[in-house]
């Protein structure tokens, strides 16, 4: 048997006569992140199978998350990537604090996680998330991927109501130049 034969072999019996029991065992997989060795490659992993029904393990594992446990940010860019390919149709169950550590990542931070968590958040159209994303937007300093997401976030949340802050913030000279170019974009986009 030749070495591709080998590997369509086992994905055969990965994905089509045990794909029910390697779903369940992705699934116990992130709710015991720690018991992962390289969560980057998982993530990537997760992120390319493109099943939705990894969704609701990934929030509820990070909502139990810490700012230093070495797998969060992995698994920030899997449920991010997995929303990015769901339906808006779809439906999740968001864990009661994860919003609120959404908002600590997001105010208390800068870089990755920051820019990260601001990309969840983005998907959580809520009173709650328009706040976190004003106040973020207020400050300088960060990554401009991280207000991007915010604006991207007010953008879907309210257009109408948000459409002016974006124009501002492109027209702003004290702001990133990069976040300025993507605000200019992101309001011609959105009208």
């Amino acid at each position: 048997m030749t070495d591709i034969d080998q590997k369509l072999d086992l994905l055969y019996d990965l994905l089509v006569d045990n794909l029910e029991t390697f779903e369940a065992e992705l699934k116990d997989l992130i709710s015991k992140p720690q018991k992962i060795k390289n969560t980057n490659k998982f993530a990537s992993l997760l992120s390319r199978l493109k099943n939705i029904t990894f969704i609701d393990p990934l929030l509820q594992t990070i909502s139990f998350s810490n700012k230093g446990d070495l797998w969060l940010k992995d698994f920030l860019y899997a449920v991010n990537n997995l929303l990015d390919e769901a339906s808006e149709a779809d439906e999740y169950d968001i864990p009661k604090n994860l919003i609120d550590k959404l908002q600590v990542w997001i105010l208390d931070n800068k870089g990755e996680l920051a820019w990260k968590a601001a990309n969840l958040l983005k998907f959580y159209e809520s009173e709650l998330a328009e706040k976190i994303q004003l106040k973020k937007l207020e400050e300088r300093g960060d990554f401009f991927l991280t207000y991007a997401e915010c604006i991207l976030g007010l953008l879907h949340y309210d257009k109408e109501k948000h459409i002016e802050l974006v124009r501002q913030i492109a027209n702003d000279e004290s702001r990133d130049q990069h976040l300025r170019e993507f605000a200019e974009e992101a309001e011609q986009n959105y009208r």
